[in-house]
């Protein structure tokens, strides 16, 4: 089931990104972190994907900046079509009529190998260098669209 996550979600959240931390960086003792997650919450601007105990994946969405800010799917669940299912429901809560944009791993970071290929998918295209992310990898900004 995809649904809006909600505050009875926290927690989930927090345990999918301490599984991702190391290839994205610290997140789960960080406050703007934990603050940037009741946000998308209360801004109705994150999405899950969920069974009947868990949830399998996140995607958080910036409306304002029109561009995707967060997406992570539990390891034990990768590799299901559950990142590519959260991506389609996410895009169609930002606006086509302007660039989306998303920040991912660059093409020889092996780790995001799966990331990337699920966004050229949908069309998205490299568009700049991202620099490092927090957990020292290089990154490129790719965009979909105009």
């Amino acid at each position: 089931m995809i649904r809006f996550v909600e505050m009875e979600d926290y927690n989930a959240w927090l345990d999918i990104a301490r599984e991702v931390e190391p290839v994205f960086g610290e997140m789960v003792t960080n406050t703007e972190f934990q603050n940037g997650i009741k946000k998308c919450i209360s801004d109705s601007s994150a999405i899950c994907i969920a069974n009947d105990c868990n949830i399998e994946g996140i995607i958080a969405i910036n409306k304002t900046e029109n561009e995707i800010s967060w997406l992570a799917v539990r390891e034990e669940s990768r590799g299901k079509g559950y990142g590519y299912q959260l991506l389609k429901k996410a895009i169609n809560y930002l606006d086509d009529n302007k660039p989306i944009f998303v920040q991912t791993f660059s093409p020889q970071i092996k780790v995001g190998e799966m990331a990337r290929r699920m966004y050229l998918k949908f069309g998205f295209r490299d568009f700049k260098d991202g620099g490092k992310n927090p957990a020292g990898i290089n990154t490129v900004i790719m965009k979909l669209g105009k």
